[in-house]
């Protein structure tokens, strides 16, 4: 057994604010190409549950005929250029949080959901890499427990916090030991609200937020509330 505790977290939703990054900030850099949204959006929920990536994303568009070759190049040139630092978009609590698991010696791996280059490129940005033991990435849905059940012999105690509750069923249904924590980064009011701008602030968060979950999970929306 490699010690007492370990902690595994997911990093969009989580410690990572996408919403901003990608609906918001990244979505506006690329007004200029002129996409409609609702292509956009079409187009991303068919890339997103085999892992997305931005390459992904606009070889949809293109085969579509919404985009060109030389527009894939720009949008890459944009993001390159204007989306190198990514350090901006990590919540206010993730490097305090990851600094007390590292003060405290409890070893910290990272399991995210996407296409492993796209995630390689924004824990890169965000500079968050080398608190991290191991970083995970599934490019499938709701198959984060078969790398938990490699940890389940490993540590006395695992902790996981996941935004997304089916992730976290899953593993509460194989690891019923597992301490999982649901994670949602939204107040009550911004969920309930209909102004069409939070609505669009939040657009994942809230997606996820409003599932519901099968197991008893602790629920949270910052890392301060979960005990170390």
């Amino acid at each position: 057994m490699d010690g007492d505790r370990a902690f595994l977290l997911d990093f969009d939703h989580t410690l990572f604010d996408t919403d901003r990054f990608f609906w918001v900030d990244v979505r506006a850099a690329f007004s200029q190409f002129a996409i409609d949204a609702t292509v956009w959006e079409e187009s991303y929920a068919r890339v997103w549950p085999h892992g997305y990536s931005l390459e992904k994303h606009c070889e949809h568009l293109a085969r579509g005929g919404h985009v060109g070759a030389s527009d894939v190049a720009a949008m890459e040139r944009v993001l390159r250029e204007r989306f190198a630092d990514l350090h901006a978009y990590l919540f206010a609590d993730v490097e305090p949080f990851l600094k007390q698991l590292r003060a405290k010696q409890i070893p910290c791996f990272l399991l995210s959901f996407g296409d492993p280059a796209w995630q390689a490129y924004k824990v890169g940005g965000a500079r968050i890499a080398d608190f991290f033991q191991e970083v995970f990435t599934t490019r499938q849905e709701q198959t984060k427990v078969d790398v938990i059940e490699t940890f389940a012999g490993r540590f006395a105690r695992v902790g996981v916090v996941d935004n997304d509750p089916r992730e976290l069923d899953r593993i509460k249904d194989r690891c019923p030991h597992v301490e999982t924590f649901w994670i949602t980064r939204l107040s009550v009011e911004a969920l309930a609200s209909s102004d069409p701008e939070i609505r669009d602030r939040f657009r994942e968060t809230r997606q996820f937020a409003s599932l519901s979950a099968e197991f008893p999970h602790h629920r949270c929306q910052t890392l301060d509330e979960v005990p170390l």
